[in-house]
């Protein structure tokens, strides 16, 4: 019998055959006998195909059969995704092993480039790390919670462990209260600013100094004193703060004259002596002479931090409106202190295209369009001060290295 053939339909054409042949057979004969009495005895309808086997059973009977066979022809066979993945394990090994050696050790190149940006944070954060405040928790006891549904003094645990919470947060609170201490932030702020400044940590906040610098040519670091300082800080405007340039003209000159006549000449190089001529020829009277003097000793100066040009000209080539260069950006707070007047000094000028002379302090505009709007008593005390906190940044960077190497 074939597998798609139905069992039903032919057991049923069985006995509709059956039915006939017995209908057939309960018939008198015809042999003329027509009063002998009929057979009193008849086989039930389909008796004898139901002596034959049927369709169905025959199915039954191979079915069986059939779902061994079909078993032993499967284990002779490989299962096909053992049988695909035997074969294309090797592959994909081979595959990924190739690929692995062809491409860089991205952990070793991580590790380098990483490496000394992780050195530096880790040394900048070592003294913060050192004073973080620190407190314990204590063990809380959690096998009386084992059966707590089914404990009567569920309650009194409760509110154990909410005493105990509250004791942690109090301890925790208490630990950070050196963070959030007044005298603490004070000390901070101070640490962050100027020296010239740092008497006036009560007066002044560090980002109200970087905030000055990042938009004025005016320097804050070492010079002028803090007063003076206080002074520009509290300015309204530009007109403002050339006004205290005006009004502190001789103070500022005596600021910078301690810092320079005190500089360390055989360290730093031969603009310290160049410095202290222009600042002979400011209390001579010559400021016009001293500022010239006092710019080119600043691009020498530049130079000696900055010997290649490329780098060079992102401190000294400023776009106006530009945002402040990654160079400086990345720097420490105290460097951007120094750098920031110095770049925004550097604003670009452009005489052939018409750019009117700033009465400001311009480095560009100094050197390439001699005026009475650029050279001034004014802008010649900021140029100097330029000068003179920039060499007195390179004396304590001298001398920080001079202690480590000691």
């Amino acid at each position: 019998m074939s597998e798609h053939e139905d069992p039903d339909k032919d057991a049923d054409s069985g006995d509709e055959q059956g039915q006939r042949s017995s209908e057939s057979g309960s018939m008198g004969s015809d042999d003329g006998a027509t009063d002998a009495p009929p057979i009193g005895f008849r086989m039930p309808v389909g008796f004898s195909q139901s002596l034959l086997p049927t369709a169905d059973f025959a199915s039954r009977i191979i079915a069986p059969w059939q779902k061994q066979m079909q078993e032993r022809v499967r284990s002779m066979l490989p299962e096909p995704s053992t049988y695909v993945r035997g074969i294309l394990e090797p592959l994909n090994q081979r595959l990924q092993e190739q690929i692995t050696s062809a491409l860089p050790d991205m952990d070793e190149i991580a590790l380098q480039v990483l490496g000394p940006f992780n050195e530096r944070v880790r040394e900048q954060m070592a003294s913060i790390t050192a004073n973080l405040p620190s407190f314990s928790i204590p063990s809380t006891d959690l096998s009386a919670i084992r059966d707590l549904a089914a404990s009567p003094g569920m309650d009194a645990l409760i509110q154990q462990i909410t005493e105990q919470h509250a004791r942690i947060l109090e301890d925790f609170r208490s630990s950070l209260g050196p963070l959030f201490d007044t005298d603490a932030l004070r000390g901070i702020n101070r640490g962050l600013l100027p020296p010239n400044l740092r008497e006036h940590a009560d007066e002044v906040h560090a980002h109200d100094v970087h905030e000055f610098v990042e938009q004025e040519g005016i320097p804050l670091y070492l010079v002028p004193r803090g007063r003076t300082a206080l002074r520009l800080l509290r300015a309204k405007d530009r007109a403002a703060r050339r006004r205290v340039l005006g009004d502190c003209y001789e103070s500022l000159i005596e600021d910078c004259a301690s810092v320079l006549e005190n500089a360390d000449q055989g360290a730093i190089g031969s603009e310290v002596k160049f410095a202290l001529d222009g600042l002979g020829a400011m209390r001579a009277g010559h400021p016009h002479s001293a500022q010239a003097m006092f710019t080119v000793t600043l691009d020498t100066l530049i130079s000696r931090f900055y010997p290649n040009k490329e780098a060079r000209r992102s401190i000294t080539n400023r776009k106006k409106g530009a945002n402040v260069p990654d160079t400086i950006d990345e720097m420490g707070v105290r460097e951007a202190f120094v750098w920031l007047p110095i770049w925004n000094a550097h604003e670009e000028f452009w005489k052939h295209k018409g750019d009117q002379v700033p009465r400001y302090y311009s480095r560009h505009a100094s050197v390439h369009s001699v005026s009475s709007r650029q050279f001034s008593k004014r802008n010649c005390v900021q140029v100097l001060m330029l000068v003179t906190s920039l060499i007195g940044y390179a004396g304590q960077i001298t001398a920080a290295r001079r202690h480590t190497t000691a």
